[in-house]
């Protein structure tokens, strides 16, 4: 992909309320590859947190369509996204009130 933007969604390990990470990796790429805005490219598990890689070419977008569906699978509020940059950008999924 040509002039991305890097995020990482960082899950605790100990606030799943679904089956892990794997049950969220791939409806998120489904959706971005559907709305050809990016994809999931990579993830892992360990020391008590999940995260999921992900590359969007356009991040406002991006980042509305992945709090869409980490909300709708009802992640934890401790769930954070992190855009790369220096320094990073940390979105929480859930904005006040929300």
């Amino acid at each position: 992909m040509s002039d991305t933007t890097f995020f990482e969604i960082i899950l605790q390990t100990e606030d799943f309320t679904f089956g892990g990470r794997d049950e969220i990796e791939d409806p998120i790429d489904e959706a971005l590859q559907q709305a050809e805005l990016g994809e999931v490219t990579g993830g892992g598990t360990g020391m008590g947190r999940s995260n999921i890689d992900i590359e969007v070419t356009d991040p406002q977008r991006g980042l509305a369509l992945i709090r869409e569906i980490l909300r709708s699978v009802g992640v934890a509020p401790s769930t954070v996204i992190r855009q790369a940059g220096a320094p990073p950008i940390y979105y929480p999924v859930y904005e006040p009130g929300i």
